[in-house]
């Protein structure tokens, strides 16, 4: 290559020289002529030179241009290659890394919602388990209550006072349902109970009970009659105010439930005489005096054919007991008021209580 190159420019000088030397119209060869030419060749002869020396070395490969042009074409695509390859390495290597953790978190998710699942399953039907459980075992605690209050009720005197705090205990007791109306009716046989028992602290018992379960129900009338009737018990004992404001208020609670109830009415007639005889002068005397024909007017402007012949026998009832001197009081210094209330209670005939029959004072 290097030869053909050297043969090629020595050739191309010898023509350039030769139609240079043979072009003169002018064959006169003067001495400036002959000057300038050999100048001319001393310059091409040091270009040639130096176009040897530079072809001798291998500083340049001449190629046409399109081979030039496929080869930067190829070695362009080559380095875009291993670049998208690196780049396609880089993104595969970050997903596989964000897929495993990805995965994992995906599968320690679904563990905890499948966990929680199991777990609300479980405790649903543990709920529903204990749920049958307690309300069988209610159903049958119950049918038991039902069975001890019947048992109690029939006997005249109770002398375990055990029977009664089982009773008592079945209000307390978080580990059976029972519901509002069942308590209620619970709450009264427990006072009738603590009345008919022969133990001490029995009155302060009953008083015990109501106070604890007055503000959380709203109890029979009958209920509030047995508290009346204790608090009486009390205050004809000690002569306390307590007593018989209690003792009021409870007869008050139960004709609110039961207006045209009898045996509060007698429960009141009884306490105000009660209180007249146990007055510390005439002022307090004439002030119970005035509360007492206040229960008299009330009673007359009830029309209730029920509630005369209900009071009348349960004054009878209490006749027999610590109330029997002011009932006498009743019929000997109110004689035209107690009149008027036996003449209505004749036309009606009433062994029943509606409310229910409350304890013997």
């Amino acid at each position: 290559m290097n030869a053909i190159l050297k043969s090629l420019l020595i050739i191309s000088f010898s023509i350039y020289f030769s139609i240079n030397g043979f072009s003169k119209t002018d064959v006169q060869n003067d001495n400036t002529s002959i000057n300038t030419s050999s100048a001319t060749i001393d310059s091409l002869k040091t270009q040639i030179i130096k176009l040897e020396k530079l072809i001798e070395q291998n500083s340049y490969t001449r190629i046409p241009n399109k081979d030039f042009e496929n080869i930067i074409d190829n070695r362009i695509q080559k380095s875009m290659r291993d670049t998208v390859n690196w780049w396609l390495l880089v993104i595969g290597i970050i997903i596989s890394v964000l897929g495993y953790f990805a995965n994992k978190y995906a599968l320690a998710y679904l563990q905890t919602i499948v966990d929680g699942t199991v777990n609300q399953l479980n405790k649903e039907n543990e709920e529903k388990i204990i749920s049958i459980i307690s309300h069988h075992y209610s159903s049958v605690v119950v049918s038991l209550i039902d069975f001890k209050k019947e048992t109690l009720e029939k006997k005249e005197t109770i002398s375990e006072e055990q029977d009664i705090e089982e009773l008592k205990n079945y209000l307390t007791d978080e580990s059976i349902t029972i519901n509002e109306n069942k308590k209620v009716y619970l709450i009264d046989t427990i006072m009738r109970c603590y009345y008919k028992s022969d133990f001490s602290q029995r009155i302060e018992k009953m008083i015990a009970l109501i106070r604890e379960y007055e503000d959380k129900f709203i109890l029979l009338s009958s209920t509030y009659v047995n508290a009346a009737i204790a608090f009486s018990d009390m205050y004809d004992r000690y002569g306390t105010k307590d007593y018989l404001n209690s003792a009021i208020e409870n007869c008050n609670k139960s004709i609110k439930k039961t207006p045209d109830y009898g045996l509060a009415y007698a429960q009141k007639l009884e306490l105000y005489v009660m209180a007249m005889s146990k007055a510390f002068d005439n002022v307090e005397k004439q002030y119970y005096e005035n509360e007492l024909l206040k229960v008299f007017n009330d009673i007359e402007n009830n029309r209730s054919q029920y509630l005369c012949s209900e009071l009348i026998d349960r004054l009878e009832i209490d006749k027999n007991y610590f109330a029997g001197p002011y009932i006498e009081t009743l019929f000997h210094e109110y004689a035209d008021e107690m009149a008027k209330i036996t003449d209505r209670a004749t036309s009606v005939s009433s062994s029943n209580y509606s409310p229910g029959n409350p304890i013997n004072s």
